[in-house]
């Protein structure tokens, strides 16, 4: 029987579908070959198996095997039988490289969050936090008992900060404010950069005590410590005064709208009358399209999975969250990055 368009199409959809359904073989060998570190050990050159299995402690052959896998996904490249070379895809997991992308790879594709995905079936059934379910307590409890861990998240955290600063500063005019507060900056890579782009600018970093115990060493980097004031607390109890612009950076997707609420309204009774409030997020389109917003879309069921009701937001959730703790939302205005700029301000 011959072949049919119809029949073309599905052959062409069946293999797009298993391509996407066995996309988690893809990320755990990415991070196996990270982890061990193989992407560093290549910088300066082709290595055999055996000379990286020796490097990393591993079984020469069964190290081999992942290689040549991830040479046909373009990770790698063999230079010569058994010799391997970083790709360009390669390169940027190495550790000293601008832009690096390990640590984004060890925290989203690493044990926890392998656990953590292996049970979204108990999130979507439920609507509670597979992390709290698969490791028995919450995520930033979780953290505060394991260092390691939490070292994983606040790289990954400094290396978010980091992509997102050219594009957030691309985007928007900071330079008509006196004083920016970064509310839950963390060691404050992103308000580091501001400063340093707008040599007039004052700014105010602020986070948990532990958090902000590693800015001052950022901040000197940047040159812009002389500027800035470090302050820690609890964003829930309240925030800084005197600032003509507040930043959320990756802040109100970690709750839901009830835990979100304080955030904001804390925000609102230290801002003055002319201020500017600025959440950086994904927001999500109203309806979605195959290839629009998939980073927005997965980081949302990351959400789902990780925290107590933490969810991505859509233009018209944003509009009606912030107007129940008395701001209007101006505009969202896009960036060169998966995240985009929610402008508010104080309703009259």
């Amino acid at each position: 029987m011959p072949t049919t368009k119809s029949d073309r199409i599905s052959t062409e959809a069946a293999a797009s579908l298993m391509q996407l359904a066995t996309a988690f073989r893809v990320s755990r060998a990415i991070y196996v070959a990270t982890h061990l570190g193989v992407p560093d050990l290549l910088a300066s050159g082709p290595r055999s198996s055996e000379e990286l299995a020796s490097a990393t402690k591993t079984h020469p052959s069964s190290l081999r095997r992942l290689m040549r896998t991830l040479c046909a996904v373009g990770i790698f490249r063999e230079d010569g039988p058994d010799r391997f070379d970083l790709a360009p895809m390669g390169s940027v997991l190495r550790s000293d490289v601008p832009g690096s992308m390990r640590a984004r790879v060890l925290f989203l594709a690493g044990d926890t969050g392998w656990r953590v995905w292996g049970d979204l079936l108990f999130s979507v059934r439920t609507s509670e936090a597979a992390f709290d379910h698969v490791l028995g307590m919450q995520t930033f409890d979780y953290w505060a008992s394991h260092p390691e861990e939490a070292a994983i998240h606040d790289a990954f955290m400094a290396d978010t900060s980091a992509a997102v600063a050219a594009p957030v500063l691309a985007a928007y005019d900071f330079s008509a404010f006196r004083t920016v507060a970064d509310v839950g900056g963390g060691t404050g890579l992103l308000l580091a950069e501001i400063l340093a782009a707008h040599p007039k600018v004052h700014g105010i970093l602020f986070d948990l005590p532990h958090v902000v115990a590693g800015a001052r060493e950022v901040l000197e980097s940047r040159k812009v410590l002389d500027r800035c004031r470090i302050e820690s607390g609890s964003f829930f109890e309240s925030v800084p005064a005197e600032a003509e612009c507040y930043l959320l950076k990756y802040i109100i997707h970690d709750w839901d709208d009830v835990r979100a609420t304080p955030i904001l309204a804390n925000c609102r009774k230290a801002m003055q009358p002319n201020s500017t409030l600025l959440i950086i997020d994904h927001v999500l389109p109203d309806r979605p399209e195959q290839g629009r917003s998939v980073p927005g879309f997965f980081t949302d069921l990351e959400m789902l999975l990780r925290t107590p009701g933490g969810r991505e937001r859509t233009e018209s959730s944003f509009r009606a969250l912030l107007a129940d703790v008395g701001f209007d939302l101006k505009r969202v205005i896009p960036t060169g990055s998966p995240l985009s700029i929610v402008e508010a301000r104080p309703q009259p």
